[in-house]
């Protein structure tokens, strides 16, 4: 199944990646541009990413099947 070349990692470039602390255990986390949210590996945490980025899926009427539908914060 092929993905619409905003969610196809091959064309991301390395600014897609980022690092930032957990701000409650300071463990550091690396979040792509679509991830919303992860969970901290060493406290648990819901850490938001600061540099999300939904590209297409913020307009596209498909969004939900290709990346399926997200919680609320």
């Amino acid at each position: 199944m092929s993905k619409c070349p905003g969610q196809d990692s091959r064309h991301w470039r390395p600014e897609d990646i980022s690092e930032a602390p957990c701000p409650d255990c300071g463990a550091e986390m690396e979040f792509f541009k679509m991830d919303r949210w992860l969970p901290c590996p060493e406290c648990g945490r819901r850490v938001l990413n600061p540099r999300f980025d939904p590209g297409c899926a913020a307009w596209c009427r498909f969004a939900e099947q290709c990346l399926g539908r997200d919680e609320e914060e």
